[in-house]
């Protein structure tokens, strides 16, 4: 059914101004940025199509233009736009620099570090850098492919620690299987780089794990790993 075929009150541009953005499904969400379909496909077809392929809304982070392209009535303006609305979405909920971080909750963080890498299918290490009252100084993406002693070397974790004069750091990757489970290499990383951070004063708080809307603290599995920051 095409959108002019439906009833004016139940199209979504006129359901959201009547009833607000929250009353709307995620395909009329979606049917909305798609904006027009095609001759043979409505926007709301169209929106069907890229949930199909995304499963959720959440899909949309793993998404990328070439996959969009597939899809009959999504342009490569269209593409941009919806790869944009991603971008935004990360921005919208990361943290502002100097903002006060909740540490020994890191189910705040996990919404961004989900969007920013989560889903992505391939691993990224991330480095968030915080001073001593834990204020946000910055954020760094190290690395992606395998983690591995080899790719996290403690030359480039601290290197933006010391430019920062950050007293701690939080690290952060993600792991494309889905699976938490922290592996033998995860925790031999985060040993070395609690090791190298206790000897210049920089305290490593945390390494989390995160994956398509979950995570795991390696610190709250695994304490022993790391030295209380004095």
């Amino acid at each position: 059914m095409k959108i002019k075929e439906i009833p004016l009150d139940l199209r979504p541009r006129e359901k959201a101004m009547r009833l607000g953005f929250d009353n709307l499904s995620d395909r009329e969400l979606l049917a909305l940025f798609v904006r027009q379909g095609t001759k043979k496909h409505s926007a709301l077809s169209v929106a069907d199509e890229i949930l199909k392929i995304c499963k959720s809304l959440n899909g949309l982070n793993k998404i990328d233009r070439d996959a969009l392209l597939q899809i009959p009535g999504i342009s490569h303006v269209k593409a941009t736009e919806m790869l944009a609305l991603v971008e935004v979405s990360k921005r919208m909920i990361q943290p502002k620099n100097y903002e006060v971080l909740q540490v020994d909750e890191p189910s705040a963080l996990v919404s961004w570090l989900n969007l920013e890498v989560g889903y992505s299918l391939q691993e990224y290490f991330i480095a968030i850098y915080l001073d001593k009252q834990n204020r946000l100084l910055g954020h760094s993406r190290l690395f992606k492919g395998t983690l591995d002693r080899s790719v996290v070397h403690p030359r480039e974790v601290f290197k933006e620690a010391v430019k920062l004069s950050a007293s701690r750091i939080i690290l952060v990757h993600n792991h494309p299987s889905g699976s938490l489970t922290p592996s033998q290499s995860d925790m031999d990383t985060t040993a070395m780089l609690v090791d190298a951070g206790h000897m210049m004063g920089v305290y490593i708080l945390d390494h989390l794990i995160v994956s398509e809307g979950s995570f795991v603290s390696i610190r709250q599995k695994m304490p022993h790993l790391f030295v209380i920051d004095t």
